[in-house]
């Protein structure tokens, strides 16, 4: 029992060490407030003992800006059929946010980050003069993402491994040795890839569903879906990789802690 107990504080331990390196909290942490929750990243997610969506997403904070802009541009849109209405109102939501974060002291590169994705959403839009071209980076952004997973599959070097190991154990004695040592775990590696495929599907059912209804400039269904399959989809996508890639952390970890 005593031992059993080390090795789940050791897990918490670690978790909470890779934890800033992997993605900083989305919901900040508030003077005097250290149990806010945030998004956490894969790394840490993976050796968690129990999944929760809220985390994944990085709760109510990290829902509203990554929804907010979009959902705003589409209602007014559709509401007021202006594009320039839209534009402006859904910048503004992203800078709100970000002035709500700096106002609060929080932590603000996500915000910062929804709001360069929201400029380039809107600047296709307000530039083509056509609400459609608004969800017209996100294909392109979803379309690169498949081509180099897929790259990653076919050299049998998946990137969810890379990006889950760099944090999980970084490289000390060099990258080689680094991508042999987890890459070289049959199991491991027959995760990662398997989490990558996890991936690839989320970015080509995007595709698939969305891309014909942006050619029949059918800004209202393309809206929806758009919102429908971004933080739902996504959460279900982290929820199937942690159910693969986490047994398989777990093992490692315990395999080296007792020096196996």
């Amino acid at each position: 029992m005593e031992e059993k107990s080390e090795e789940r504080k050791g897990r918490r331990v670690v978790s909470s060490a890779f934890q800033p390196a992997a993605a900083p909290p989305e919901g900040g942490t508030q003077p005097g407030a250290r149990g806010t929750r945030g998004k956490k990243g894969l790394a840490s997610i993976a050796q968690s003992d129990t999944f929760s969506f809220m985390d994944a997403v990085g709760g109510w904070r990290g829902i509203f800006e990554a929804v907010g802009p979009s959902a705003i541009f589409l209602i007014l849109f559709i509401c007021t059929h202006k594009l320039s209405i839209a534009v402006v109102c859904s910048i503004g939501i992203s800078l709100f946010f970000i002035a709500w974060r700096f106002i609060m002291r929080e932590k603000m590169r996500s915000a910062i980050i929804g709001l360069i994705l929201s400029a380039i959403y809107l600047g296709a839009a307000a530039v083509s003069h056509s609400a459609r071209n608004y969800y017209l980076p996100a294909f392109i952004l979803d379309f690169c993402a498949v081509v180099i997973f897929l790259i990653t599959l076919l050299c049998r070097f998946p990137i969810l491994g890379i990006l889950v190991e760099f944090f999980h154990t970084p490289p000390k004695n060099g990258l080689r040795a680094w991508a042999r040592k987890w890459n070289g775990d049959k199991f491991l590696h027959k995760a990662y890839m398997k989490a990558t495929w996890v991936w690839v599907a989320l970015f080509s059912i995007r595709l698939v569903i969305e891309v014909p209804f942006y050619f029949a400039d059918n800004v209202d269904v393309l809206g929806t879906l758009h919102l429908v399959l971004g933080i739902p989809l996504y959460a279900v996508t982290v929820w199937a990789c942690w159910m693969i890639i986490s047994p398989q952390i777990k093992r490692v970890d315990r395999l080296r802690k007792y020096g196996g």
